[in-house]
């Protein structure tokens, strides 16, 4: 993608969320083959011995039976050799599996699209084709390659280059000899390449994602349309309705235990009342309908409140009263009446 100078805005969630469904992620190539040959390293490191000694056990069983005179079944031979090779190196190859799935994970988590895969016609056009090749991000591709390959190169050296004399010198030493000094030769030349490629990687990843960061930004006027359109959108509006109304429950919910009554009939409406000697009128604290209606009166039980059944004020008071307002007036009569009944249950009490 040409770099658009009016793409000044860093990328919105709903546009990186957008990205990640079309299958963009700031991925680095390096970064994943150094993890899985890290991954491998420590494999070797644990399991190697292992799985060497159990190889060699296997062939010297294989020359054993394979000596003139021994061997009967050719067939049988091949078979059983097969299956203890694919025992032994099962193990092996399931953890590389693991190792490739964890490496994956570690760069863009746990998310599978298809799109990707989806053909595109636009990449048969030559012309773009021709284009992408001498791109600025291919002339970065080219020059990362050739950093890649002299810091390997003089890694190999460093390593190979003091033990040269020696690894000439095994030309006429035993087998077993010969064999370990190459070993322990390329195990250092692997661990070493191993923590140059972890320079690379590093490099490689931030360059990735500084590329994604700036291939994904948006202009103003993007900006501005998407926050336009996002607060139009019914299920935003739906999500902010719903959260204000949970807000709203709470804050009854928290004012029910300073009320002086809570009027109710059984089963659908709740209206808690608060008076006090000196108010105007009483004040509506708390109201609601079914299950927050039920929540009302369990909670004023909880707390103490007195509870009074009278289906038509509940209704009344639930249909003309708002929260934090007082009782209009001509509930007056019928309010007084209940809170009367309340100070005489306390009296008594």
């Amino acid at each position: 993608m040409a770099h658009d100078p009016s793409r000044t805005e860093k990328a919105t969630p709903k546009r990186r969320q957008k990205s990640r469904e079309e299958g963009s992620f700031p991925r680095s190539m390096d970064f994943d083959s150094t993890l899985l040959l890290w991954g491998n390293y420590f494999l070797l490191l644990m399991a190697g011995g292992f799985t060497l000694a159990l190889m060699g056990q296997q062939m010297t069983q294989l020359f054993r039976e394979a000596r003139p005179g021994a061997l009967t079944d050719v067939g049988l031979l091949v078979r059983r050799v097969g299956l203890d090779t694919g025992r032994i190196l099962l193990p092996y190859l399931g953890a590389n599996f693991l190792i490739a799935l964890l490496v994956q994970m570690a760069q863009r988590g746990l998310h599978v699209t298809g799109k990707p895969l989806q053909p595109k016609f636009s990449r048969l056009n030559p012309v773009a084709g021709f284009g992408r090749l001498f791109s600025v991000r291919s002339l970065v591709e080219l020059l990362k390659s050739l950093a890649k390959f002299f810091i390997l190169a003089w890694v190999a050296y460093l390593v190979i280059g003091p033990r040269l004399q020696g690894m000439l010198g095994t030309l006429n030493a035993p087998l077993g000899q010969s064999l370990a000094f190459l070993g322990d030769t390329l195990f250092v030349l692997y661990r070493n390449v191993l923590l140059a490629m972890v320079v690379v990687a590093v490099a490689d990843f931030a360059y990735q994602r500084f590329h994604y960061e700036k291939s994904i930004r948006m202009t103003k006027q993007e900006v501005k349309d998407e926050s336009r359109d996002t607060e139009q959108s019914p299920e935003v509006k739906g999500k902010l309705r719903n959260l204000m109304l949970s807000a709203a429950q709470r804050r009854m919910l928290a004012a029910v235990p300073k009320a002086t009554v809570v009027i109710s009939n059984p089963t659908h409406f709740a209206v808690a009342l608060r008076y006090e000697r000196g108010d105007a009128a009483p004040l509506c604290l708390a109201k609601g309908v079914d299950f927050m209606a039920i929540r009302i009166r369990e909670k004023a039980r909880a707390s103490g409140v007195t509870v009074v059944e009278n289906p038509p004020l509940a209704r009344a008071l639930h249909a003309s009263v708002r929260v934090d307002r007082p009782i209009p007036r001509d509930l007056y009569h019928a309010v007084a009446q209940v809170l009367a009944f309340v100070y005489r249950l306390k009296g008594a009490a």
